[in-house]
């Protein structure tokens, strides 16, 4: 017979997504001076369908950010549209107003990339050349 193995140690039960922010982030205080933010995400799956082809899946992940730091990041660069890559652990909780409640609490942010803006000054008052001119 064959000896159940047991994992012991922490697990942590993580996902990945990659998407584009749905509106803009809200932020509530959360009682004790701190302040977390609500965003959604939304990100595209292909899933096998009934006639056998693949089709292009929209989903919308509920994302909490409780990290201070990363608050701030949240606060200060993201807005609708923004290309974001999080992981995130699964979280439910039961709100007295709003029933039961659920979302990924962020642990891991990294932002995309957004399209390039160039300056109309510097310091100086220069406008940039957006390419060297040939003469």
């Amino acid at each position: 017979m064959a000896d159940k193995k047991e994992w012991r140690g922490i697990t942590i039960n993580e996902s990945t997504f990659l998407g584009k922010v749905v509106e803009d982030p809200t932020f509530a205080d959360t009682g004790d001076g701190n302040e977390c933010a609500f965003m959604s995400l939304k990100a595209y799956t292909n899933e096998l369908a009934q006639n056998g082809q693949w089709v292009e899946t929209e989903t919308v992940i509920p994302l909490i950010v409780m990290d201070t730091n990363k608050v701030k990041t949240v606060r200060n660069h993201v807005q609708k549209d923004r290309e974001l890559m999080v992981k995130a652990y699964y979280k439910s909780w039961d709100d007295p107003n709003h029933g039961k409640q659920h979302g990924f609490v962020v642990m891991l942010m990294r932002l995309g990339s957004k399209p390039y803006v160039p300056k109309t000054e510097d310091a100086d008052g220069r406008v940039p050349l957006s390419a060297p001119q040939i003469q």
